[in-house]
């Protein structure tokens, strides 16, 4: 029906501090390169919808999964004191989402 989510586990703290900061912030990056495309599983899914009904609960799972997991993994690198780190990682996130956003407003403009 729909392509697989892609489930992204952190290492353990132990693996993690044997990893150097590079490293750590190439598995960050990872992590949110995968949570770009599960949204578009999820925004495929919800588009879905419109013309088959039985997606919705899946679709209702699938957002609840994705932000469950990005408030967990929060919390092991808090916990595992690399939070720092990790915020580093979602800043890039940011300014590349922003990237992201600015294109398609100028694509959005030029329909609207």
């Amino acid at each position: 029906m729909f392509s697989r989510v892609i489930d992204c586990s952190f290492p353990t703290k132990e693996e993690l501090d044997q990893i150097g900061g590079k490293e750590r912030l190439n598995l960050f990056r990872r992590y949110f390169a995968a949570m770009r495309y599960n949204r578009l599983l999820i925004q495929q899914c919800l588009i879905k919808s419109a013309y088959d009904e039985s997606c919705i609960p899946r679709v209702e799972e699938l957002e609840r999964l994705h932000n469950l997991d990005f408030i967990n993994k929060v919390k092991i690198v808090r916990e595992y004191g690399f939070i720092d780190e990790f915020v580093h990682g979602v800043k890039e996130e940011e300014q590349a989402l922003q990237k992201i956003i600015e294109a398609y407003d100028k694509r959005m403009n030029q329909f609207f």
